[in-house]
């Protein structure tokens, strides 16, 4: 084994849905290994997008940003096309953009139904079209696809449930275009996590704290911490806490990187044995 199958330097990734978040701590881990890495995202007038590229240039790589809608195909095509201009290959293809909707199953409308599907599987799908045909004139790639655990099991929270859907759809293309690519050397993966920090609640923050609280420092425990609790709990979460951003970028680096050369068709879970 070499630590230098772990580096990507001279790589050229594109991360979709990176402004904020697992999409930035992903392109940023990237970037880390040694990638020049391209990020977009629908939305641009925030400034957050722009800002994670001048993290990623900062770093010595080099980084463009592009607004994109992943749900038409004339903006996945023009988004690839930009990256080829400025970087002249893509050999790491990273989905991330997710959209939400806490209605359950029963009670979604069809236009509703339409945003989360063209969002969380049809626009994996287009970035897919568009960048596999670069990976097999390249002769060589990484596709990775963010799942989730409500991808492989039935989401306790029912809201959740189009949204595992959705999900179970995506570790599903992964593999039959694992598949399909495999035979030209292009690798098609997938990250699959349980619960995973947001920039307002850092991971680290949710690390038990053993110690007692005395009568004077106790409160009343509200609904929502009392379902936070039981979420990354040892019954459900064996870590007992949430993941960090640097841990699921770490998963990234090493499919993404030569380390991973004969892994294909597979969901990692990076879920602190949820799923065990």
């Amino acid at each position: 084994m070499s630590l230098s199958e772990f580096s990507l330097k001279g790589k050229k990734a594109l991360v979709v849905g990176a402004r904020r978040n697992m999409g930035k701590g992903f392109a940023l881990g990237l970037a880390e290994a040694g990638a020049d890495v391209a990020v977009t995202d629908l939305n641009t007038e925030s400034g957050q997008l722009e800002a994670v590229s001048q993290e990623i240039i900062a770093m010595g790589r080099k980084s463009i940003h592009i607004k994109t809608d992943i749900s038409s195909q004339d903006n996945v095509s023009k988004m690839v096309d930009q990256v080829m201009k400025d970087f002249g290959g893509i050999d790491i293809l990273m989905n991330v953009a997710v959209m939400y909707h806490m209605k359950s199953v029963v009670d979604l409308d069809e236009e509703s139904w339409e945003k989360l599907s063209n969002v969380n599987l049809k626009g994996y799908w287009l970035t897919i079209q568009e960048v596999a045909p670069i990976m097999k004139r390249q002769g060589s790639g990484s596709i990775i696809n963010l799942t989730s655990r409500g991808g492989l099991k039935a989401h306790a929270d029912k809201a959740m449930g189009n949204y595992a859907i959705v999900k179970s759809g995506i570790a599903m293309m992964t593999r039959q275009y694992a598949r399909y690519l495999g035979p030209h050397n292009i690798r098609v993966n997938a990250i699959a996590p349980s619960l995973v920090e947001w920039e307002e609640f850092p991971g680290q923050e949710n690390l038990k704290d053993e110690q007692t609280s005395t009568q004077e420092e106790k409160k009343e425990i509200s609904e929502k911490e009392k379902f936070e609790a039981w979420s990354t709990g040892p019954e459900n979460i064996p870590l007992g806490r949430v993941a960090t951003f640097n841990e699921m970028a770490n998963a990234a680096v090493f499919l993404a990187s030569d380390a991973s050369s004969y892994v294909n068709g597979t969901i990692l879970n990076v879920d602190g044995g949820y799923m065990a």
